[in-house]
């Protein structure tokens, strides 16, 4: 019974270790992509067209991925800053800062993206 008892507290230590560890890693790397997103947000002023934010990438030789999510939609520049890592039931994820502009060029929204695949 007491081995039991041990092995138990045991399991519960190290499942504890293991969850605030993860939750402190977590928190890292959302500061980590919120300071990644400053910039943009700050440089980058809502309505500013797709040229002169493709100067502004271009200018930083930053890596862009256009990217069109429908017929309607406008385009979207995606950077990539990171990747969020994989566990028993999801695979590792991009993390990009999203540019999305509106049918008409002009930026639309600034946020972060996070694309992967969980069964």
């Amino acid at each position: 019974m007491r081995k039991f008892l041990a092995l138990a507290a045991l399991v519960i230590i190290v499942g504890s270790v293991w969850l605030i560890h993860s939750k402190v890693a977590h928190a890292r790397r959302e500061t980590a992509y919120r300071a990644a997103i400053a910039p943009f947000q700050h440089d980058l002023p809502i309505g500013t067209s797709r040229e002169e934010v493709k100067k502004y990438l271009d200018s930083h030789k930053l890596a862009y991925y256009p990217r069109r999510s429908g017929e309607n939609e406008g385009v979207t520049y995606e950077i990539k800053i990171g990747e969020e890592p994989g566990n028993v039931v999801c695979e590792p994820w991009n993390i990009y800062v999203a540019l999305e502009f509106s049918p008409g060029d002009a930026l639309q929204e600034v946020h972060i993206r996070k694309i992967g695949t969980c069964l």
